[in-house]
């Protein structure tokens, strides 16, 4: 981070600040007792449009901060709609419908050869855990020669794991027909109803998929690929409009997050609310995403430079992107320094087990 930057959050905190020390949630509180919350500067929006594009626990966070209260006490009051896949959270963010959009690291790469390029400020979760799931009588490489691949949007998440899914049966997309459908919700609707005999879906469902007579062909969580599967995104002219808004959205993100960790079961009580599911299921989705999902919310390098690779195969202009125009740690650095993650009892090695190193290129 810039020392100029600093001098200017430091200085806005100790002036114009949020104090949070009294309302230190029950999960500050139960992961670091004498830790006290600190300032945060004031931010220059208080009302937010925010856009998931799944209702995945890998995007959560946001709106288990406004179950828990979180954003109320961090000053600030979300409106947050799901949209249902990375491209409509794109368009509308870029078209300045959305302050924050939750998208995979693909889309934000891609944004950098348009008019209006995003910058990811943290990463929920930074492991790809998909599966390619298939129709009944699919259960071969062979047999999906020729079919229908559901995914999200082109460049997305999705996409990328139908790449990799297609890479590891020995396919290419040529051999198949990837297609544009929507969110998870939409893929399976599309797999049930016979309009594709294969989708990507979270390796979270395989049981319920299998239990309908669905077959599992990949699961890319086995190779814990470094990916950045969903990001806090801003457009770069709204950041630099609104750099303290950032700042303070970005805390309240973290802690949402981090309620996925410290406060396991009242996480789960709210996903289950949120998704109208069973709260055995919702207890088994929140547990899962310890697994993938990013305490922290930094990131490696290779969460970008992985999906860089697979988007280049079939968009050579993304080749010669330079991957840290598409993300900025600045802002989660500063939140650790002023003694955030310490309040929040995050530790500094949360994050999933990745390698870097992992190439998804075989």
């Amino acid at each position: 981070m810039s020392q100029v930057r600093m001098r200017r959050l430091l200085t806005a905190a100790a002036t114009t600040s949020i104090a949070l020390g009294a309302f230190a949630p029950l999960s500050a509180v139960a992961q670091s007792p004498a830790a006290s919350m600190p300032t945060l500067p004031t931010p220059e929006k208080t009302a937010l449009n925010i856009g998931l594009s799944v209702t995945e626990t890998s995007q959560y966070a946001a709106k288990l901060a406004e179950q828990a209260g979180i954003w109320a006490k961090y000053g600030i009051t979300p409106t947050i709609s799901v949209f249902e896949g990375d491209g409509k959270v794109m368009q509308a963010l870029q078209a300045g419908q959305l302050d924050i959009g939750f998208v995979g690291t693909s889309a934000a790469l891609n944004s950098q050869v348009t008019d209006a390029p995003v910058v990811v400020l943290g990463t929920n979760a930074i492991i790809l855990s998909d599966n390619l799931i298939s129709v009944p009588d699919i259960t071969t490489a062979d047999q999906l020669r020729g079919k229908c691949v559901a995914i999200s949007t082109f460049g997305g998440t999705s996409h990328g794991s139908s790449i990799l899914s297609l890479q590891a049966l020995g396919l290419t997309p040529a051999d198949v027909v990837i297609t544009e459908i929507g969110g998870q919700s939409a893929r399976i609707a599309a797999l049930e109803g016979g309009a594709c005999q294969a989708a990507v879906v979270d390796v979270a469902l395989q049981a319920d998929m299998e239990a309908k007579g669905f077959h599992a062909l990949t699961n890319l969580k086995e190779l814990g690929l470094p990916w950045g599967r969903s990001g806090f995104a801003v457009t770069k002219e709204w950041l630099a409009a609104n750099p303290n808004t950032a700042e303070v959205a970005l805390a309240a993100v973290l802690e949402g997050q981090n309620m996925m960790w410290a406060q396991p079961d009242v996480a789960a009580q709210d996903y289950a609310a949120f998704r109208e599911i069973e709260l055995p299921e919702a207890q088994a989705l929140i547990a899962d995403f310890q697994t993938v999902g990013d305490r922290t919310m930094m990131w490696s390098d290779g969460a970008f430079e992985n999906p860089k690779t697979v988007l280049a195969t079939v968009n050579p202009d993304i080749a010669g992107v330079d991957v840290t125009t598409a993300f900025d740690r600045s802002y989660l650095e500063n939140l650790k320094a002023i003694g955030l993650y310490d309040a929040l009892g995050i530790p500094t090695d949360a994050a999933p087990a990745a390698s870097p190193a992992a190439s998804p290129a075989s």
